[in-house]
């Protein structure tokens, strides 16, 4: 792998989330002996999340990346390496993932309206989460609610349709409210943007930039849109056919990509190798490690 990232010595002993080695494989047969034949997906991938940081994760479809974020949230199995997590080797802990996991990593998709229950007004998705995890009932359930709907930028009158009478940038705040029940430390973002047009696009990242300044929060930004990731991310991992091919500080990768696959990316669009982006309208704020 070839890597532009600057990280000191101890930085990996501050990392939120340790990637090492990570290798997965799914089943795609049996042999003729009835044995079953696997494929393997991603081929030792490693990196760190710091406290506060957004790693963008890129690369073509089919590249692995999906397979990366359902890995650290125990959807697949590890077939090798480790995944720790505040110090916790979560691939070390067998079929169960306890519950102060599932709180402190959460996850947005790329379909709000695939994720949400489409009987269920959005009110009482948002208070059947806050219910599980706070054990709230009465009226500070429903000012917990009230709260979560502000934190997105959502009128509280929205909270009594159902999802499909919601946009789609409305629907994805939602989800996002919806993650951010449990307060987590760690948001998973697989493609969350992708199906936004590019207006209400940015108004979910500015909404999910401002999340991280107030709550801490780190993210691993999943995305094949490298102007959408340069606007966004503290740095950069570089993935092709389940290989981690770079990883760097985000604009010393985008001014001089050091792989030959990185710079067929970024020459797919130009612009990205000139222009800083401007899709936010404030500059990135510098991640804490610690």
């Amino acid at each position: 792998m070839t890597t532009t990232d600057d990280h000191d010595a101890t930085a990996s002993e501050r990392a939120l989330l340790e990637v090492r080695d990570l290798r997965t494989r799914y089943q795609v047969g049996s042999s003729i002996l009835g044995l079953p034949r696997y494929r393997e997906v991603i081929h030792g991938v490693s990196f760190d999340i710091a406290r506060g940081e957004t790693l963008g994760l890129v690369g073509e479809s089919g590249s692995g990346k999906s397979t990366i974020g359902r890995a650290i949230l125990r959807l697949v199995p590890v077939a090798g390496g480790s995944i720790r997590f505040d110090g916790d080797d979560i691939s070390a802990w067998g079929r169960g993932t306890p519950l102060r996991y599932r709180r402190s990593v959460q996850v947005v998709f790329q379909n709000p309206l695939s994720s949400l229950n489409s009987r269920m007004l959005v009110r009482d998705t948002l208070a059947e989460a806050v219910s599980f995890h706070r054990r709230l009932r009465g009226q500070p359930l429903h000012d917990r609610v009230d709260a979560l709907l502000d934190d997105v930028n959502l009128p509280r009158a929205l909270a009594q349709r159902y999802p499909h009478e919601l946009s789609g940038g409305q629907q994805q705040r939602v989800a996002i409210a919806r993650s951010l029940v449990a307060d987590p430390q760690l948001l998973i973002c697989d493609e969350a943007v992708s199906a936004l047009d590019v207006s209400t696009q940015e108004q979910v990242l500015i909404l999910l930039r401002r999340l991280r300044e107030e709550r801490g929060l780190s993210y691993l930004f999943i995305s094949h849109d490298l102007g959408i990731v340069r606007s966004l991310c503290d740095r950069v991992a570089v993935l092709r056919h389940g290989d981690l091919v770079e990883l760097g500080e985000t604009e010393a990768l985008y001014a001089a990509p050091q792989h030959e696959y990185t710079r067929e990316l970024l020459e797919a669009v130009p612009e990205l190798r000139t222009t800083p982006s401007t899709a936010l309208a404030q500059p990135r704020k510098g991640r804490t490690r610690g």
